[in-house]
Formats: structure tokens, sequence, C-alpha cells
């Protein structure tokens, strides 16, 4: 035989194992490569930062053999960080294949690994916008190809929990998927073993407050409470109620990498970490019904405006004048400052992360700016998600390219926002009790003029809504009632007018 060179795009990157049938007329020796980036027809050897590849040199005798890519189980990157769930063999994560040598490619089979709970008719959303249809299933599809470990970890680089990303991760499982076992599982795994983040160790009574409001799964969340008192951080607070932390763990991070937080002004106390705290007060009184909480969310509201909001705008700290991006939505999302109070959200650029992009995009959804959150949105910008797929991604990188973070890697749930901003903002559809049993109809169109949607929820149940123009069908689960411009809709199908 003489030497060829064989080269397969299988549509998307998967987490998987891939094995061969080669046919060969003599012993020797074939080269496979994996990866995820491809350049000019083949693997990209060189794609940079933790962008996946890996090359073998496959020993082959004479006949007809399925060979198996052979790929050594990995430690963890650092404590916290998982190995495969596959006991007997390590997977990664590609999308391209190259085989070369003298033989000739009978087959190849990558054995892809996904959720078993995850089913993709679940979960559904087309409308009259083919960007934001495509945006959909980008991210969508993001969610499920990174829940592999079983947990909501940050990507192949380290394969650990964090907070951060666990948040939005979380969000887009449940409006995917209303299995409750990974989300619970990370909760757990996260209140075990913090990362040292300040703001996502506030995140976590958050985050335990929207688990239940999706599951209704109230023993877990009772058995997290003394931890989730220990994540409001109160060791670090001041006489002043502000917060501040250490320069080791916790520390403040506002924004992830650092280049994305758009020259934030860190002082003594930060404005976007007290943000946080708060939001985190307001989470633990819904979880437990204790009022101290509210108190103290309110003490901390008044201490931030005291020390930072001054000239009708809030500063990142009380030793700096300067006014970030991220010092204009926080204190919008997490209610601390009015619309008018944060003025110069609605003609942003998007000069934060693909994280911070959560809170924002979430911000402008609810406080009547959904016009320009949409532009955001579907942008084919430099900083986009459909950039993402035009830089040949099929999920959602850690960063917007390979510029704003060279060591990314293209496999980070964290940045697949829209999974969750679609069903949650632009339909509208979110819980308000625990369990789904009460929910809010409230779609933020922006210019979308029809879509139909299917998103599941606890029990087997799904919510399903047409959208025509500012008229709604929508079909409410057994158990549930529905909440639309205040009017109270119980179990089965309605038709509504806006």
């Amino acid at each position: 035989m003489i030497e060829e060179m064989f080269f397969y795009d299988l549509g998307k990157a998967a987490f998987g194992t891939l094995d061969m049938v080669l046919e060969c007329d003599a012993p020797g020796i074939v080269e496979a490569a994996i990866g995820e980036c491809c350049v000019n027809g083949r693997v990209d050897r060189a794609p940079g930062g933790y962008r996946y590849i890996s090359i073998q040199q496959i020993e082959v005798v004479p006949g007809v053999k399925e060979y198996r890519f052979f790929l050594p189980i990995r430690p963890p990157w650092r404590k916290g960080g998982l190995t495969t769930p596959l006991v007997d063999r390590e997977i990664a994560p590609f999308r391209y294949v190259e085989i070369s040598g003298k033989c000739k490619v009978v087959s190849i089979r990558r054995n892809e690994i996904f959720p078993a709970e995850f089913h993709d008719e679940d979960s559904n959303f087309v409308s009259g916008n083919e960007k934001l249809n495509k945006l959909w299933e980008f991210c969508k599809y993001s969610i499920k190809a990174t829940a592999v470990f079983g947990y909501f970890v940050d990507g192949e680089r380290e394969r650990q929990p964090y907070e951060g990303d666990a948040y939005i991760n979380q969000l887009g499982w449940f409006c995917c998927c209303a299995d409750g076992e990974i989300p619970r599982k990370t909760i757990g795994y996260l209140l075990d073993t913090p990362t040292w983040p300040t703001e996502w160790q506030l995140l976590m009574p958050v985050m335990a407050y929207d688990y239940l409001l999706y599951t209704g799964d109230r023993k877990s969340v009772d058995s997290w409470l003394g931890v989730l008192e220990e994540r409001l951080l109160d060791k670090w607070t001041g006489q002043d109620k502000l917060l501040y932390t250490d320069t080791r763990n916790p520390k403040d991070i506002v924004d992830w990498p650092a280049g994305e937080r758009d020259n934030y002004g860190f002082g003594s106390t930060n404005l976007v970490p007290n943000c946080y705290r708060y939001g985190a007060l307001l989470a633990m009184e819904k979880l437990t019904g204790k009022t101290d909480y509210r108190k103290k969310a309110d003490e901390l509201r008044l201490a931030i405006r005291k020390t930072m909001f001054r000239n009708g705008r809030f500063v990142d700290s009380p030793e700096s004048e300067h006014s970030a991006l991220h010092s204009k939505f926080f204190p919008l999302f997490f209610g601390i400052g009015s619309v008018s109070e944060c003025a110069g959200i609605a003609e942003a650029t998007m000069r934060c992360s693909v994280y911070g992009a959560q809170f924002l995009l979430d911000a402008m959804f609810a406080n009547g700016m959904e016009q320009q959150a949409m532009k955001l949105l579907c942008s084919e910008g430099e900083r986009s998600w459909l950039n993402m797929i035009t830089q040949g991604s099929t999920i959602t990188m850690e960063a917007w390219s390979n510029e704003c973070k060279p060591n990314q890697d293209w496999n980070h749930a964290w940045g697949a926002a829209p999974c969750n901003i679609i069903p949650r903002q632009v339909a509208g559809i979110r819980p308000l009790e625990a369990g789904f049993r009460k929910f809010i109809v409230d779609p933020k169109c922006a210019g979308v003029e029809e879509f139909s949607a299917r998103f599941p929820v606890c029990g087997g149940r799904f919510v399903e809504m047409e959208y025509c123009r500012g008229k709604i069908k929508l079909s409410v689960p057994a158990g549930s009632t529905a909440i639309c411009r205040n009017k109270e809709l119980n179990s089965g199908t309605h038709s509504i007018e806006l």
C-alpha cells in the first residue's frame, strides 16, 4: 500500500473515545491525530492554549483489525479536579480525526459520552429569527456535551467545578433537563470544596434557591443551610456592613479573565462583591423565611449606596471615581440601583466576559432594554456567541476568542448563557415557587414575531408555548399555575392576547 492521509470531520466536538478499523498489508506504524481545531483540511497540530490535540503512533499488523486510540487516564489538574467518568479508559473532546500511513481506513467510530438524563426532545425553541435559533442549538448542545463528568465543570483544561461556571450551567441545564441529580451533586461538591473568588462563594445561596425553584427538593436544601450560612462571608464584613475580603482566599474577581473587567478600579472594599452579598442575603431569606437576612440586606444596601453611589452613579470602590460596566449591571441585576442610576447599560458594548454577559443580559431584559439586549444576543461581532461558531467551535468557548484568553479551552458551558436567557427572558418562562408550582410567563420578544417553545419541569411535565404577534397559546402542566399579565392560569391549554 502507498502512504495515504484520511481526514474526518465528525460535525461537532464531543467527549469520547476513538476506535478505528484499519486494513494493512504489512507490519508498520500508522499515525492518528484527534483534535478540536483544523487548518487547511488537517487536524491543527498546534492550536494553542488548551484547545485539544492528541497525536498517537499506532503499531499495526497485516490484515483488517480494530485499533483503539489510546488515551492514558489523566490525573486531576489540581485538588478538586475530576478524572474520567469511565473506569477503563480516558475520554477527550474532539471533532476531527486524521489517520496517516500505509493503510486503508475501513471505518472509524467516536464513542460519544453524553449524560443519560439529557433527552434532546425534552426542550425546544424555534423562532422566526434564524440567528436566535442557531444560538439556541449551539448553547443547548454545549450544556449537553459538557455534563459528561456527572458534575458541572469549568471545562476540559481543569475539569473542576467552580461556582461561577456552575451558576450559568445549572440554569441552562434546568431549561433543557428537569433531572436534579447533576445540579444536586455539584452544589454539594462546591459546598465541600469552595473556590477562591469572593463573588462565587456568595453565589451558592442563589444557586440553592434556583435549585429549589426548579426541583422542589426541600430536603437537600435544608441539609445545605448550615454551610450556605458560611458562604455569606459574615466574618469578612466591617462595622460599616461592607465586605472586606483577604488578598488570597476569598479574593474579589469581578470578572474573568482580568482583561474583561472594563478597567475596574479595585479598592479596600468593592462594589461588585457587595452586590453579590446583597443577593445572597435575599436568597437566604427566601430559603429560610427568616427576616433577619432581609434586615442585613437592607443595611448593606444603605452602606453600598452611602459609600459607592455618588453624582448619580455607582463607582467601582470608595477610592475610585471610575464606573466600569460591571458597576452598572450588577447593581441593577441584584436590585440595588434603578435603571436611571445605572445609566449607560442600554448603549453598552460587550465589555465583559462570557460569564459577565449572563448578568448583563438578564439585567437588560428585566429592565425594559430587551431591544438592545437582543442585539447583543444575536450579534455577529468579535465578542459574540455567533462568532464562536465562526471561529470553528461547536461548544461554547471559555472566552470570546483565543485573543481574549490565549490559554482558553473550547468546551466551557459557562459561555452558554443564551441557553437560559432564551427560555427565561425571550420566552419569559421562570419559576416563582418551589418545584415549578407557580411560574411566570412574561415574553420579551424584542422583534421576534413568532416562536414555539417546549421546556421540561420536574415530575416529567412540560411547559409548551406558541407565540405569534402578541398572541400566546400556553400549555400549563398539571400541578402548576402560570401567571401571565397578573392572571392566574391553571393546568390546561390557554389562549392569551398580550
